[in-house]
């Protein structure tokens, strides 16, 4: 679960796609036009709250996404919307449709999202690239949209800013249904994963790694656990557990075993001299400098900088493990 950056002036104008004024397809015009065929249904009242907070509800953050829900609750709206089978309803389809996060998926408004956020790896897992293609003159989302509050439960968050998280396919087909909250789960917008956690390959499973480093990958065992300032806090424990758990992204990882053998084979070699032998090398003969974050780059096969996490597949777990093996 890789951190992205909160960005006010994004969602504002994420939102203002949706609010266009005068537009038939604009998300007032179309609860008017709701209010208007369906004049004595009771649910007339959820949608009057929508129309008030209409912005509020496309640009709020996680932390107020969550207040929303509780007001939802609280008014007795959420009981409105779905059946007995915890199933949206009729008056929880329409809000469905008024959002209509199917044909948004399909629409400028993803493509203007995906261009925006510039994410270039599933935020989950950080395993798969999440890239838009373009295709005689048409551009394409070749990743999926989370919710972290499910649009199966809570229709009116499909199309909020802060509730649309890129992933790949694995962990949005990975990650249930099921209500979730900020207390006891990760969120991108709001916790950091490389702050609160690291992954490791444990000593022993290096020292078998090494009696034969030619066949002995698959001894490798790469954990990621708290790191050591957390150990002991039970929510960031239980935060972390939780990630796990439904992203299965240490049974996931177990796949790059040999990424982690030639990254400690790399700490072995490139010590101190070979690094500067490099810098030489390419001072020299090339004219070029290097500059440390390049070098780490270069030695790594990756991006090491915190801010550049999502940029390339692997680029925590690799970073981890080069300081690790004092590779960087």
């Amino acid at each position: 679960m890789i951190t992205i950056n909160k960005n006010k002036v994004n969602a504002n104008d994420f939102a203002d796609l949706f609010l266009k004024p005068g537009s038939k397809y604009a998300l007032t015009t179309k609860i008017d036009n709701w209010l208007a065929a369906n004049p004595k249904n009771r649910g007339g009242v959820i949608f009057k709250y929508l129309k008030t907070n209409i912005k509020y509800i496309l640009t709020a953050e996680p932390k107020d996404l969550e207040k929303i829900i509780n007001e939802f609750i609280s008014k007795g709206y959420q009981k409105k919307i779905i059946n007995k089978k915890g199933k949206l309803n009729k008056l929880g389809l329409d809000i469905e449709t008024l959002f209509n996060y199917k044909g948004f998926r399909d629409s400028k408004k993803a493509i203007w999202l995906a261009e925006n956020l510039n994410i270039k790896t599933c935020t989950y897992c950080n395993t798969q690239y999440t890239l838009f293609v373009e295709h005689n003159s048409k551009k394409k989302l070749l990743f999926h949209l989370d919710h972290f509050f499910p649009k199966s439960v809570y229709p009116y968050l499909s199309l909020s800013y802060y509730n649309l998280i890129p992933c790949c396919a694995s962990c949005n087909m990975s990650k249930s249904d099921k209500p979730y909250n900020i207390a006891d789960n990760i969120h991108p917008y709001e916790d950091s994963l490389d702050e609160i956690a690291k992954y490791k390959a444990t000593s022993k499973s290096l020292a078998q790694f090494l009696l034969n480093v030619n066949k002995n990958e698959n001894m490798i065992e790469l954990q990621l656990n708290v790191r050591a300032k957390y150990i002991g806090d039970l929510k960031i424990e239980k935060k972390l557990s939780n990630y796990k758990n439904e992203f299965k992204v240490e049974t996931q990882y177990q796949q790059f075993k040999d990424v982690v053998g030639e990254t400690y084979l790399k700490g072995l070699f490139y010590n101190s001299s070979r690094k500067k032998e490099l810098v030489s090398f390419f001072k020299k003969y090339k004219g070029i400098t290097l500059t440390k974050e390049m070098i780490d780059r270069f030695i790594v096969g990756n991006y090491t900088e915190d801010k550049d996490l999502l940029k390339r597949p692997l680029a925590k777990m690799m970073k981890d493990i080069s300081e690790d093996f004092k590779l960087i």
